[in-house]
């Protein structure tokens, strides 16, 4: 058995001679606890022999899971790939960042000594002599395979200063402003990426934003040396690294042309059940497709700043969890033909005891990745997975449009329920999904089927034409040319009542068949056989609707606001027969 261990390896390492991918043996392992932010870190720390001597050892988080697993253990052989030697208080340590189980074994080979600068000294034989013409600003480790000089990510850390790293910038988002105790600053964050497929933030302040944000490109390769190094704040970043880097004074970096090595993105993502075990305010990465897309919303922050809003619901092979889109992502992305997706830093977080994401400014998104495993979803989804009910999938852990995950598997209400059970009363809406038939949709001079809106920065708010320009009533934004978009009174009935409600944007396009623009063309070029022939082919439509009911005050009075937040035609009759059944059922048992 001694004879697979790499002989001579530690004193090779000790000296920061060439050894590549030595097999080496684990004895001493032991757990460490330490704190960070409150967070508690577990590592191992253990001893690398080759027989005759050993090295005191530290292994990175990312392979704790193979102490767990026990693919590493006491006396087990190992295969060490990437590793880096440094000092700390005085005694030399090797940082090992991967390795490889070669086997497990039950004795320890030998009676290994611990190799220091005095073991140096006695040593007789000396393989070979070192070369005199080696760069001094060379880090104090070798990292195999690179090129000369560069340190990996994740071999990074605050005991060594001099290191260079060779990355591309995968994500660079847009500087923005903070307020501590009455100063403001700017801020910008970059992710990089090495040949490793290990990723990294860098920070930036103030002037520092100025300086390297004109030279920062994405999918551009830097070489990068000198910044501050510091633990990372996992509640502030996906990124699976043990640091972060602070650009300062000091950090220097070059475009780099040889680039083949770097790959373009990586993907580092949790699967929807894992989300459930994760605490909440943590940001993470998952895979997942848009089963279920909500209309574009607008709501008021605690602050009283206006925001754009798009509740999605995410499906896997086995659960299903709600998303909020915000800003750009709701508005940017439509999320048509139910697309694979990753997100990148979406926030973990909990609404009425179930889990639930949030994909804010800062979160990146990527349409239908080109993975095997984005490809495995697609698969499952165009099989009949996107048919199984919440049952089948397993249990639910998030909400969607008003507190409920899949709001086509709700059961159905009566119309009457809305004024039956007062619904809308007091601080939040309430939500119902009916089976209606869409009857009318209301385009007369008072109840107009659009409206002009702004097309500043994608505000919307409706604008009127004060001379030359068109001005929002409330943004006070002045535009030459208005976009329109729905605000229509559809009128719903079912056996119980009939009701009207408010249809927006992307709710109409889905009943009327077109968008806004043509509806508004139709209707100013007098094609009024044209304009007329849309409403006639689109009614009577029966489907299922998903109805918001609030209270609202207008001059001392109070009404109940009625929006159809959804509504998806009836396609799939074998459920709705079974939702009917289900609820005579329940009908027969309730009269027992």
């Amino acid at each position: 058995m001694a004879s697979q261990l790499t002989e001579g390896s530690i004193p090779k390492i000790f000296k920061n001679e060439e050894c590549v991918q030595p097999i080496l043996q684990v004895i001493d392992l032991e757990e460490t606890h330490s704190k960070n932010q409150d967070e508690e870190t577990v590592r191992y720390r253990l001893k690398l022999s080759d027989g005759k001597f050993y090295l005191l050892a530290t292994l990175n988080r990312q392979l704790n899971e193979m102490v767990i697993n026990e693919e590493i253990k006491d006396f087990s052989f190992v295969e060490l790939l990437n590793y880096q030697k440094t000092v700390i208080k005085n005694t030399d340590f090797l940082l090992v960042s991967n390795l490889e189980s070669v086997s497990n074994q039950t004795e320890k080979i030998g009676e290994p000594t611990q190799f220091t600068n005095e073991t140096q000294e006695n040593e007789i034989e000396i393989e070979k002599e070192e070369e005199k013409e080696k760069e001094k600003e060379q880090t104090t480790f070798k990292t195999q395979p690179l090129e000369t000089g560069i340190t990996l990510l994740r071999n990074l850390n605050t005991y060594n200063k001099n290191w260079k790293i060779k990355v591309r910038v995968t994500n660079k988002a847009e500087p923005k402003t903070y307020n501590t105790n009455g100063k403001e600053g700017k801020v910008m964050y970059v992710t990089v990426i090495d040949s490793n497929g290990d990723e990294m933030r860098a920070t930036m302040f103030n002037d520092y934003v100025t300086k390297f944000n004109k030279v920062l490109q994405v999918s551009k390769c830097y070489y990068i040396s000198g910044g501050r190094l510091k633990p990372s704040d996992r509640r502030f970043s996906s990124i699976q690294s043990d640091y972060e880097i602070n650009f300062n004074n000091s950090t220097k970096m070059t475009l780099c042309t040889n680039t083949s090595d770097l790959p373009k993105e990586a993907y580092h993502y949790k699967k929807l059940s894992e989300i459930e075990k994760t605490q909440n305010g943590m940001k993470i990465d998952v895979l997942a497709i848009v089963a279920e897309v909500g209309d574009l919303m607008e709501v008021k922050s605690r602050t009283g700043t206006q925001l754009k809003k798009r509740e999605c619901i995410l499906a896997d092979q086995y659960l299903r969890i709600s998303c909020n889109f915000w800003g750009e992502a709701a508005e940017k992305n439509t999320f048509s033909d139910n697309p694979v997706i990753i997100i990148k830093g979406a926030n973990v977080g909990e609404y009425l005891n179930k889990k639930n994401l949030s994909a804010s400014r800062s979160a990146r998104i990527i349409l239908d990745p080109e993975i095997n495993e984005a490809q495995e979803i697609r698969d499952w989804w165009y099989r009949g997975g996107g048919k199984k009910t919440q049952e089948q999938l397993g249990k639910t852990i998030g909400k969607s449009f008003g507190g409920y995950t899949n709001w086509i598997e709700n059961d159905r209400d009566p119309l009457s329920n809305i004024n039956d059970l007062n619904l809308g009363i007091g601080q939040k809406a309430d939500y119902i999904t009916a089976k209606v038939t869409i009857t009318r949709v209301l385009r007369d001079l008072s109840n107009p089927v659009c409206y002009p809106a702004c097309n500043f920065e994608n505000c919307n708010k409706k604008v009127t034409l004060q001379g030359s320009h068109w001005v929002g009533e409330k943004c006070n934004h002045r535009i030459k040319k208005p976009t329109y978009r729905y605000n229509a009174k559809i009128r719903l009935s079912d056996p119980t009542n009939s009701i009207y409600a408010t249809g927006f944007n992307d709710t109409c396009e889905r009943i009327l068949g077109v968008n806004a623009e043509e509806i508004e063309t139709l209707k100013q070029q007098g094609r009024d056989g044209e304009y007329k022939a849309v409403f006639d082919k689109a009614v009577p439509l029966e489907g299922l609707a998903r109805i918001r009911i609030t209270e609202n005050e207008y001059e001392g009075k109070t009404f109940k606001r009625l929006i159809l937040s959804n509504f998806k035609p009836i396609t799939d009759y074998v459920l709705e027969s079974k939702k009917l059944i289900e609820q005579i059922n329940k009908i027969n048992r309730t009269n027992k």
